[in-house]
């Protein structure tokens, strides 16, 4: 019988080593969570140039906010961060109060060369180390805008922001967007409806959109029928998509238009021009009411994903809340 024990502890000891050593975590319930292959070279293997030392991470409220955009021609995200105030610094609360919403954070910024680069975009902004040859901080939380496909790494910063130990979490600003959708919809009791996409810079934009569509409805138990349609960022674009709603019969009304950066001249121009739509009235009948939904939900990734920062690092008391200004350091990927 004390044979018997022995032997079934160095079993248990030897699978235990077994799921260390294959870079899987283990979960309370005992179950072992697979890991990525490139999430596991960041986490275990030292000898990789992706390896991060996640034990000895630093302290994260003292360092600073890493950022990248997979479109090398925008810096929407960053700017939506740094001149955010949406919230009143002291209480928490969701209002202005006349003070940056980051004031006295630090910024690294990181333009990527490609939305297929986005999980080396975010190890790079969690290394300690710029080209192997100058030093650089850590980021203490890592926003990710650009329209990222799961298949493309989306799932591998997802993975790494759970599982790195560390605390340090990662917020794609297109689920982000979605997840603000759904919250616009809380007491909507619409059942079906099409999601407006207008971007003219990122050519998977529709695709992102409707796979976090996908993602964020399975985690919320959403039962509505969504459509997505995609145009570019203007007024002509929207006009294409309420034309080809129009010339389907759709059965889905448009009832959210996603513009990143959005601005208020912007969002009026849209709403003047769907009223117009409207009230166009002939054969007898309003041709256009029954695929524009009453109240048209406006979101803006960008501020989407800021929101979810600050809440974010505000919930785990790693918000700086330095008397100093703002600082932004400027990376850029080839």
């Amino acid at each position: 019988m004390e044979n018997s024990r022995i032997g079934n502890s160095l079993v248990a000891a030897v699978v235990l080593m077994s799921l260390l050593m294959s870079g899987c975590e283990l979960r309370r319930d005992t179950a072992a969570v697979v890991l990525p292959d490139a999430v596991r070279t960041a986490m275990y293997d030292t000898a990789s140039a992706s390896f991060i030392d996640f034990s000895n991470y630093g302290e994260l409220r003292t360092l600073p906010i890493g950022i990248f955009d997979a479109d090398s021609t925008s810096m929407t995200l960053l700017e939506t961060c740094t001149r955010m105030d949406c919230f009143d610094n002291i209480t928490g609360a969701r209002k202005s109060d006349g003070i940056l919403d980051f004031a006295g954070e630090y910024f690294q910024y990181y333009t990527a060369s490609s939305d297929k680069d986005c999980f080396r975009s975010t190890l790079f902004l969690m290394q300690d180390r710029y080209w192997d040859s100058f030093s650089k901080e850590r980021s203490k939380i890592v926003v990710a805008g650009g329209a990222l496909l799961p298949s493309e790494g989306l799932d591998d910063i997802m993975s790494l922001s759970s599982h790195n130990g560390a605390g340090v979490k990662v917020i794609s600003a297109v689920e982000a967007g979605v997840r603000a959708m759904f919250d616009s919809l809380a007491n909507d009791n619409i059942t079906s409806f099409t999601v407006a996409s207008l971007s003219d810079s990122v050519s998977n934009d529709r695709q992102a959109y409707a796979e976090a569509i996908k993602k964020i409805s399975a985690q919320e138990g959403n039962t509505r029928s969504i459509s997505i349609i995609s145009n570019s960022c203007n007024l002509m674009g929207l006009a294409q998509i309420v034309e080809e709603l129009r010339s389907t019969s759709s059965k889905s009304p448009l009832k959210v238009i996603i513009v990143d950066g959005l601005d208020e001249g912007f969002r009026s121009s849209c709403a003047d021009l769907l009223d117009r739509y409207r009230s166009q009235f002939g054969n007898g009948t309003y041709p256009y009411r029954s695929i524009l939904a009453d109240e048209i939900i406006f979101v803006d990734p960008s501020l989407s994903a800021a929101v979810e920062c600050y809440t974010t690092l505000r919930h785990d008391r790693n918000l700086a809340l330095r008397a100093e200004k703002q600082k932004v350091s400027y990376f850029y990927g080839f």
